[in-house]
């Protein structure tokens, strides 16, 4: 191997692994070589990037992946700092108190993955006897989705809260204060002991919370899952949310 070819393979090595440190390699090169010796450089870098065209794609797509990997360790952590919050027995839920799986979502009422959602988590609540959904309201599409949000938590108040959460996802126009109203005294409700609980901000402390510990997990948009102790972002369909119920009795049966 010439020493050329060494020079090249360490420098392409050092591309390849330093790209997130771009900008402290380009300082210290700014203190540590001169003009004539930066010119050199920058030619050999233009040199094995002709050769080695995929360097830098390969560089992002390892540098994306190291953090990923460091996200969801972090956002396992987090799930586990926070647990006793994420699956509270007064949270808004459906299934079984005492399930073997807990899966949290984190939901926006005007999101339209969230709606597609909700038929999948009904089917597996039918179909197995032994799992638990527990529902965080995260407001994050405009006015009207905390709006129906607060509604929701003030249905929880009076035992209809998944009455009312289903009817709001179901309901095709807007989602105003008129129009919760009546989804109220459709499925139920004391309004005006609603409009009570809403108003006293004691609700919206809690929306606070749901946004402070969805952020610490990394949620970063709707709808996103915790299934046990793992951090499912996105939708994934019924068959999604099914396999992830299965890893996690897995873990448990595999003492993992």
């Amino acid at each position: 191997m010439t020493s050329l070819f060494k020079n090249k393979l360490l420098l392409g090595s050092a591309l390849i692994t330093g790209v997130a440190g771009l900008s402290a390699v380009q300082a210290h090169a700014q203190d540590a070589f001169n003009e004539t010796q930066k010119e050199a450089i920058g030619e050999i870098i233009q040199e094995y990037l002709k050769e080695n065209p995929s360097a830098v794609i390969d560089a992002i797509d390892a540098y994306r992946a190291q953090e990923a990997e460091s996200q969801k360790k972090q956002a396992a952590e987090k799930i586990v700092d926070n647990k006793e919050y994420l699956t509270r027995a007064d949270a808004p839920s459906i299934g079984n108190p005492d399930a073997d799986v807990t899966v949290v979502e984190f939901f926006d009422y005007n999101c339209g993955y969230c709606k597609r959602a909700l038929p999948d988590i009904q089917k597996i609540a039918a179909d197995d006897p032994n799992v638990r959904f527990v529902f965080k309201e995260m407001p994050i599409l405009g006015p009207t989705s905390k709006t129906a949000a607060l509604w929701a938590l003030a249905a929880h108040k009076q035992d209809k809260y998944f009455e009312f959460h289903t009817a709001v996802m179901e309901h095709r126009g807007a989602k105003d204060e008129k129009n919760l109203e009546k989804i109220a005294e459709d499925v139920g409700l004391d309004v005006e002991k609603a409009k009570a609980d809403i108003a006293s901000g004691e609700i919206e402390k809690e929306l606070d919370r749901v946004s402070e510990v969805g952020r610490e997990i990394g949620v970063s948009g709707t709808p996103a899952f915790i299934v046990g102790d793992t951090f499912v972002p996105g939708y994934v369909g019924e068959d999604g949310l099914r396999n992830a119920i299965a890893e996690e009795r897995k873990k448990d049966t595999d003492g993992g």
